[in-house]
């Protein structure tokens, strides 16, 4: 049987096709394979680009830039900042058909290979965006295997990016001259202005400066730039990028020959967080540009008026009492200001804070019923082993009560309420209030700390009292809007939070500058400040519900000026921020808590009334913690018919007394009371003839501290001298040296003695046997 020639041929036709698709689809299996080892052994990502930190606030607005780590204006432009004309101009000029193509555009390539050949140059190139994004990363010399590999290269993005991302990164990077690259380091630098902004000239211009950055940069070559921009809004006129109108108008649209400075402003925080990991994308802050520049201007206006006193720095810091961020930052008046030390960071430099953390004390006290704000206490010279701190204007006034003590910032009656409370708790309340400096050195910090020595800073004082503003409740301050939120830590009581804010609310204190004593329009707020020793730091910390504002002025290289203290020197500063961020009859204010409540006071002693107490005050108290031991400020006594003398039930005669009211008074008070010649009721002399001692306390020492060692000098006639503080009534009081009489005084008398090397017992007993002792050392060098 005969096979037709036809069959034949059609069966020897449908094997070639069958091996031809068989090596072909094998050649491209191959070809896949290879590329994707090729791909994995030699990869080629856009990740390993370097771009510059830049710090944006919270509106988004570019505050500051930095350059990158290969010292390049690289700034990230994210996809919401390209516009579609600005990447369809781009598209249209470089690569048309940049949507369609896998990297590499072969009829480009044949059209650029035909007229090179054909007239013996080159006069065209055929790179894709993909491809010039492969020579931005991987530059090369221009010559056929470096093309071959830019082809690769482009193959490997498009397989691991898509359009819109390799579009985003070629304008990033693209280069504008000098270290400009990216169309946003070029918008904000030949323009002012972010890429969202631009004009249709400006964005024109940004397409044609590549071609040749360094000739075509703003600035070089005035003409020849605007020539290549006019003849290329031209061009894109019939694409319908732009309207007509604006293509017109872009023609006649002149230009800086200028460079701008990249921004750079909040200084200190931005090389605060400069090395903190960010991304391409940089960091988003708390700052409000509008908050920051009230408080940049008024800081700066303030500090040409302190300079006049040779007073130079100043650092400001304002906090959302909401959210804690920091809505302002400003760490000198000038951060180019080298003979003021401009660049040294106010609000993170360590200083001693004065006073500003007594109201965290009293706060403690509240919390441990160891007072309420009515509560009468001494200010009188006090001896607290060996420590005997003075007031800042060195004046003492007696009795007190607590809201005058703090209002006034009495520094006797805290180390005493300190000494009650116990410095631990102190301490510990102050670490987890985030004072790192105190946190590291509690262990060698004494009752000294809460008049200031100690080290602190201006962002952990702001922090601390916007604790007061939150009810007791502290929370790290936040810089970014980014991270987790913070853990809360409790300071105080709601309670005890609202009845500091109520004391430092009051206006009749010393650190009320004088021309404000008479003002109708203060900005209502709680405030404290601070003035460290030796005049080297003024602070003033102020909130009310909406923010909490710190202030600092002095000198950063801490030398001490006379003229220097909080009150004068940054209350204003402090007054003003307020005038300016908030309204100054805004509404609302704190409210008491529920765990707060009032009571009525005795107004000689600050505590529950008896029934000799006439004259009663409202005063806030927390139920079942603050004191509830009634008013003692007068006691009964028993006393003869001329009141020369006064009995005990133990010595009472049968008649012949009578029964009297006398006031009270603290040991300490009475001798402040004789050494200042002040006249008060004493209690009269007790029974000489009693059998038994009287309840009561001893004498206290109080010129000497017990185990103290006390150095003299050899060949010189010093002495020591010995006093103390009895209780009202006591006429007499005698000395004891290793227990042997020295000597007989009234308690107000001042003894001395000359010592001798060698340890001491010394002893005080009153005339009631009441007695105490202490013991010291002599040494003679």
């Amino acid at each position: 049987m005969k096979i037709p020639g036809k069959q034949i041929v059609r069966s020897l036709t449908s094997g070639k096709l069958r091996k031809f698709s068989f090596y072909t689809g094998l050649g491209l299996i191959f070809i896949f394979v290879s590329f994707f080892i090729l791909d994995v052994v030699f990869p080629f990502r856009t990740d390993k680009i370097s771009w510059s930190k830049v710090i944006y606030a919270s509106d988004s607005t570019m505050l500051h830039g930095f350059l990158s780590h290969d010292h390049k204006w690289r700034i990230y432009a994210g996809l919401d900042e390209i516009t579609p004309e600005l990447s369809k101009s781009f598209i249209f000029k470089e690569d048309r058909w940049f949507y369609y193509h896998p990297g590499v555009n072969p009829f480009a390539v044949v059209r650029a290979t035909a007229n090179n050949i054909t007239r013996g140059h080159r006069t065209s190139g055929a790179s894709t965006i993909t491809m010039q994004l492969a020579r931005l990363l991987d530059p090369a010399p221009r010559t056929v295997s470096s093309k071959l590999r830019e082809m690769f290269h482009a193959l490997q993005l498009e397989w691991h990016y898509s359009k819109d991302e390799i579009l985003l990164t070629y304008l990033n990077i693209l280069p504008y001259g000098g270290n400009i690259e990216g169309v946003k380091s070029a918008s904000l630098i030949y323009f002012g202005q972010s890429p969202e902004a631009l004009s249709p000239a400006q964005v024109v211009m940004l397409t044609v400066i590549p071609n040749n950055p360094n000739a075509l940069r703003p600035g070089s070559n005035y003409e020849h730039l605007l020539n290549r921009r006019n003849h290329w809004l031209q061009k894109v006129r019939g694409r319908k990028i732009f309207s007509d109108s604006s293509i017109d108008d872009a023609l006649s649209e002149p230009f800086e020959r200028r460079r701008n400075p990249v921004p750079s402003a909040v200084p200190h925080l931005s090389y605060r967080f400069r090395g903190q990991e960010s991304g391409k994308y940089g960091l988003l802050t708390t700052i409000k540009p509008a908050i920051q520049d009230k408080a940049e201007s008024l800081l700066k206006n303030h500090v040409r008026l302190l300079r006049s006193m040779q007073i130079n720095n100043a650092a400001v810091i304002v906090v959302n009492n909401r959210t804690r961020e920091v809505e302002a930052y400003v760490g000198s008046a000038g951060f180019d200001e080298d003979f003021f030390q401009g660049q040294v960071d106010g609000v993170t430099a360590l200083r001693s804070p004065g006073s500003a953390l007594k109201p965290v004390l009293y706060a403690l006290a509240f919390d441990q019923g160891l007072i309420s704000p009515k509560m009468v206490i001494t200010d009188v010279p006090s001896n607290f082993s060996g420590y005997r701190p003075e007031n800042y204007d060195e004046n003492y006034r007696g009795r007190v009560t607590v809201e005058q003590a703090l209002a006034l910032s009495l520094n006797v009656p805290a180390v005493n309420l300190l000494d009650k409370t116990g410095n631990e708790i102190f301490l510990s309340t102050l670490a987890k209030g985030g004072f790192r400096w105190i946190s590291q050195n509690r262990k060698k910090l004494g009752l000294s700390v809460v008049l200031g020595g100690c080290g602190a800073t201006l962002e952990e004082l702001t922090a601390l009292y916007t604790a007061f503003a939150n009810d007791g409740i502290y929370r790290p301050l936040r810089y970014l809007k980014s991270g987790m939120e913070p853990e809360t830590d409790t300071l105080c009581s709601a309670g005890a939070a609202y009845m500091i804010t109520e004391i430092l609310t009051g206006l009749k204190r010393p650190d009320l500058p004088g021309q404000y004593q008479a003002s109708a329009d203060l900005p209502r707020i709680a405030w404290k400040t601070g003035t460290s020793y030796g005049r080297r730091d003024g602070w003033a910390i102020g909130y009310n519900r909406e923010y909490t504002v710190g202030v600092w002025t002095g000198n950063f290289p801490g030398n001490g000026i006379p003229e220097l203290n909080g009150a004068d020197c940054a209350v204003p500063l402090l007054f003003n921020i307020f005038r300016a961020i908030s309204p100054v009859n805004q509404a609302g204010w704190f409210a008491p808590p529920g765990e707060l409540d009032f009571r009525l006071v005795c107004s000689e002693s600050g505590m529950p009334p008896d029934t000799f107490c006439h004259q009663v005050v409202m005063d806030y108290f927390l139920p079942g913690i603050s004191p509830s031991v009634r008013c003692n400020h007068v006691q009964k006594y028993y006393v003869n018919g001329g009141g020369t003398m006064c009995y005990c039930r133990n010595c009472l005669p049968e008649k012949g007394y009578k029964e009297v009211l006398l006031p009270y008074y603290p040991p300490e008070l009475i001798s402040w009371y004789n050494e200042m010649q002040i006249p008060y009721k004493e209690v009269p002399l007790h029974n000489p003839d009693c059998p038994t001692i009287t309840n009561g306390s001893a004498p206290r020492i109080t010129s000497l501290t017990d185990g103290a060692e006390y150095l003299l000098i050899h060949g010189r006639k010093q002495e020591l001298m010995l006093t103390c503080n009895a209780e009202n009534g006591v006429g007499k009081v005698y000395w004891y040296l290793n227990d042997k009489f020295y000597l007989a005084a009234r308690p107000s008398e001042k003894i001395f003695f000359s010592p001798e090397a060698g340890n001491y017992k010394i002893s005080c007993s009153d005339d009631r046997g009441r007695n105490s002792d202490i013991r010291i050392k002599v040494t003679f060098i």
